[in-house]
């Protein structure tokens, strides 16, 4: 493991906290309780966080790809 995976490695350990559960629906709850108590900049930064995972750092910069069509008229 690289120095800077091992610092941002220790710098998670600071913020993650794990809590054991009996049931799924019982890990829902927790989850739930924890979402509706975060501040709306906590709310954002997840999802920031979940976009870069599925997108990437680079695609926050891309636009909609524009395309026009011709129709002709009857």
């Amino acid at each position: 493991m690289t120095k800077a995976a091992q610092e941002r490695a220790k710098r998670r350990s600071f913020t993650w906290k794990l809590d054991k559960v009996s049931s799924f629906a019982e890990a829902e709850a927790q989850t739930r309780a924890y979402w509706h108590a975060a501040t709306p900049a906590e709310r954002l930064n997840g999802l920031e966080t979940l976009r870069e995972q599925l997108y990437g750092q680079d695609q926050a910069s891309r636009r909609l790809q524009r395309f026009l069509e011709l129709v002709p008229q009857p």
